[in-house]
């Protein structure tokens, strides 16, 4: 029995005492988080194509008026064994919103998801403050930021949106992609490239969002946003170009059929610009989206009058920059048809 013990606790040979090697930590697994915004469009079907011939899983965030109708599309992502969740009906930056519009535009999206919605909300531009998560909270759903951005919305070509994707990859990491929005090809063309290089180095793709309030990977917080439509100040009001803004139609002018709504939307540190009519000057819907800047007056959107309703209503529109700021010009403008 001595030798025994003996055997257990000195090393051979030589009979010098050693520590046990220590074991080493599991690896995590290899699993990321492609998501994509604002859709459906006509790019869901493709990106859902190339998703299928590998058996990749993603998460949809959806606006509200974009999925609207389109039940049988959105239940078919689930079936597939993707994720849809909320992305707001109208796609307004959160922090601006009061507490009652914050209410509309998530719970209108949720009547649109109906028994798909597991209490996932991912803030238009990833605005957050704390009203916004507090207003969620209070709704039910967890806000889902993301870890990796390749700036896919910028077009930059889909060699370096996939390039950013692959280089900075890591286990639980989200993906923020755009299936709407604007023209997305760049994008589908990506995620071919992004899916078998990833797979090469060992990943899985899943979904989010698929019961309940998920517990979600560590994500890092967004910036907290600046209140939009201030005045900017100081150096950064320099470098604002002085004619930012709807230039036609004019301020107070009664407009029908088809209107060419022209403007200036552009900033050193520009990211997009959109274009909303607000409704009787409080109810939002989306008009348009530019991702290029537009340093001169120049037509923006081809507005056709006739499938609003008549009556006072406000055209508004926002320059985003970096930071996740926005500057906001709005024109009072009298539909009479």
């Amino acid at each position: 029995m001595l030798l025994l013990l003996s055997a257990l606790v000195i090393g051979w040979p030589g009979g010098h005492l050693h520590a046990q090697d220590p074991v080493a930590p599991p690896e995590p697994p290899k699993v990321i988080y492609l998501t994509f915004d604002d859709g459906p469009s006509s790019y869901t079907q493709s990106i859902l194509d190339v998703l299928a011939r590998t058996n990749a899983k993603a998460t949809f965030f959806v606006v509200g008026r974009q999925a609207a109708g389109q039940t049988e599309l959105l239940r078919a992502m689930v079936d597939a064994g993707h994720g849809v969740a909320n992305h707001t009906y109208n796609h307004p930056s959160l922090p601006a919103l009061g507490k009652d519009r914050f209410r509309n535009e998530v719970v209108n999206t949720a009547q649109v998801l109906g028994d798909l919605d597991h209490g996932c909300l991912r803030p238009p531009y990833g605005a957050v403050s704390k009203a916004v998560r507090a207003n969620a909270a209070e709704l039910g759903y967890a806000v889902v930021l993301w870890t990796i951005d390749p700036r896919d919305w910028t077009r930059p070509g889909a060699a370096a949106i996939a390039d950013a994707v692959i280089k900075r990859a890591t286990p639980g990491g989200i993906v923020v992609l755009h299936d709407g929005g604007g023209d997305r090809s760049q994008t589908v063309a990506a995620l071919e490239m992004i899916l078998p290089r990833l797979a090469e180095q060992g990943y899985t793709f899943a979904a989010l969002c698929r019961e309940g309030a998920p517990s979600l990977p560590p994500v890092a917080p967004a910036p907290e946003t600046a209140k939009g439509g201030a005045a900017p100040r100081g150096a950064e009001a320099a470098a604002l170009p002085d004619n930012n803004g709807i230039t036609a139609p004019k301020r107070e002018a009664k407009v029908k059929g088809l209107v060419s709504v022209q403007g200036v939307a552009a900033h050193p540190a520009f990211r997009k610009w959109q274009l909303d009519l607000l409704i009787n000057g409080s109810e939002e819907t989306f008009l348009a989206l530019g991702e290029t800047p537009v340093p001169l007056p120049a037509a923006l959107f081809a507005w056709d009058t006739t499938l609003y309703p008549n009556g006072d209503h406000v055209l508004r529109l926002r320059v985003v920059r970096d930071g996740l700021n926005y500057d906001e010009y709005c024109v009072p403008v009298t539909i009479d048809n």
